[in-house]
């Protein structure tokens, strides 16, 4: 599976439409984590990153869209998608899911839950 580079990686966080989309995915996380059964592992840790997330306090800046930019399958599809000169090509080659799902699975990297051994 081909990635992008890191320059590139670097050019599609730095997008504004796939920042705002990344942004949302994480808020759409956020209230599924509010939602869950306090006995999941890590949940405190969880929780806290859920109520960061649903209240920022600087919308401009690239928030934890680095994390999801560099997720080895977002990275490949916009990889796949981009078209040198066409700065939008690489975000929309990414869909929803593949962000919603990088999003789930960096939740408790993101939130500090050390992994069940």
């Amino acid at each position: 599976m081909s990635v992008l580079s890191l320059l590139h990686e670097h050019e599609l966080l730095a997008n504004p439409t796939f920042s705002q989309r990344v942004r949302m995915a994480f808020s759409r996380v956020a209230r599924e984590v509010l939602a869950e059964d306090p006995q999941t592992p890590g949940h405190p840790l969880r929780v806290s990153l859920a109520r960061t997330v649903l209240t920022p306090n600087d919308f401009t800046s690239p928030g934890l869209t680095p994390v999801i930019a560099s997720d080895p399958v977002v990275s490949a599809a916009a990889a796949a998608g981009h078209i040198p000169g066409e700065p939008d090509s690489a975000q929309a080659a990414v869909t929803d899911e593949q962000i919603l799902t990088a999003v789930r699975d960096a939740w408790n990297l993101t939130a500090g839950v050390a992994p069940t051994p």
